[in-house]
C-alpha cells in the first residue's frame, strides 16, 4: 500500500508588493519527507543532505546559508572578506543548474505586473491577493492530483508589517477562493501556515531552495536573462531556467498543456499569449 503524502510548499517572493514594479511569489512543492523529516536513524532529510553537500563543494563548508541576492552581489557572507573566492563564485553559478535539476520538487512561479493591474483595474486587488489566488489554485490542483492527505504552507518570515499582510493576503484565498478556485476540496488538507526565521534548522532547505529559484523564474517570465551576477561572466542562456523547466507544474487533464496556465503565470493577461520562447531577447 502506498504511504498517505504529505506535502510542504516553501514561498519565496521578489520584488515588493508597493509601486508599480514588478512582483512575484514562487512556491516549491515538496514531499514533507524529503524536505523536513529525518530518517529512521535521525539523519537529516534528503533535501538537506543535498543542499549540505552541494554548499561544501562549492564554498567549502555547510555553515552558509544560500540567498540569492547576496551571492549575485558578491555581498557577506560571500565577500572576499569572508574567504570566498571569484572561482568559488563561477563555480557556484556553473553548478547551480545541475543541483537544482537533482532537487525532488514542483514549481509553481507568479508573476504580476502591477503596472497592467492598475492600468486595467480601477480599483485593483493587493499584489499579494492576485498573486496568492493563482500560486493557491496549482497548489490546490496538484494536491488533488496527487491525493495528498496534507499539507503546509512555509514562507521566510519578514518585519511584522509584512508578515501581517501576506497572512492577510493567503486567509483571503484560504477562506473565500477565487471565481476560478473551487476551495471545498482541498482545503482541509492545509494544516499550517508558518512564517520560518531564516536560520530555523526545519523549514531552511526548503526556504533556500525556493529563494535561489524566484528570481530567475521572475526575470524569465518578464523576458529578460535569469541572473546578472557580479564578478562572473554569465553568458546568455537561461541555464537555471533550463534545468528547472520540467518541473514547473502543468495541470495533467489541462487541455493545452501550456504551463504559462498553471505553475508559470503573468497575470493580468492583457493581450493574445504567444507561443512560448525559452530566449526572446533572440526574435
Amino acid at each position: 500500500m502506498e504511504t498517505q503524502k504529505k506535502y510542504v510548499m516553501f514561498v519565496d517572493e521578489t520584488g515588493t508588493p508597493k509601486g508599480n514594479t514588478q512582483f512575484n511569489l514562487t512556491g516549491v512543492l515538496m514531499e514533507y519527507k524529503y524536505a523536513i523529516d529525518a530518517d529512521e536513524a535521525g539523519m537529516p532529510c534528503e533535501l538537506k543532505r543535498r543542499l549540505h553537500a552541494f554548499k561544501r563543494d562549492v564554498f567549502k563548508t555547510e555553515n552558509i546559508p544560500l540567498h540569492l541576492k547576496e551571492i549575485l552581489k558578491a555581498e557577506h557572507p560571500y565577500g572576499k572578506e569572508d574567504g570566498i573566492t571569484i572561482d568559488m563564485l563561477r563555480d557556484f553559478w556553473n553548478k547551480l543548474p545541475d543541483f537544482l535539476r537533482d532537487i525532488d520538487c514542483t514549481i509553481v512561479s507568479v508573476e504580476v505586473d502591477k503596472q497592467k493591474l492598475h492600468d486595467f483595474y480601477s480599483t485593483p486587488k493587493d499584489p499579494y491577493v492576485v498573486a496568492f489566488a493563482h500560486l493557491m489554485k496549482s497548489f490546490y490542483a496538484f494536491l488533488e492530483e496527487t491525493e495528498a492527505v496534507s499539507a503546509r504552507v512555509v514562507l521566510e518570515s519578514r518585519d511584522d508589517y509584512q508578515n501581517l499582510l501576506i497572512q492577510k493576503a493567503f486567509f483571503d484565498i484560504f477562506n473565500s477562493g477565487t471565481v476560478h478556485l473551487d476551495v471545498e476540496k482541498s482545503r482541509q488538507k492545509i494544516k499550517g501556515f508558518i512564517f520560518s526565521e531564516k536560520q530555523n534548522t526545519v523549514y531552511q532547505s526548503g526556504l533556500e531552495i525556493a529563494d535561489l529559484v524566484c528570481l530567475p523564474l521572475s526575470r524569465v517570465r518578464r523576458g529578460v536573462i535569469e541572473v546578472k551576477p557580479r564578478f562572473v561572466h554569465y553568458g546568455d542562456e537561461n541555464r537555471i531556467f533550463k534545468a528547472i523547466k520540467d518541473k514547473i507544474y502543468i495541470r495533467k487533464e489541462s487541455p493545452d498543456q501550456d504551463f504559462r496556465n498553471w505553475g508559470f503565470k503573468k497575470v493580468p493577461i492583457t493581450k493574445k499569449r504567444r507561443e512560448w520562447s525559452d530566449h526572446p531577447w533572440n526574435h
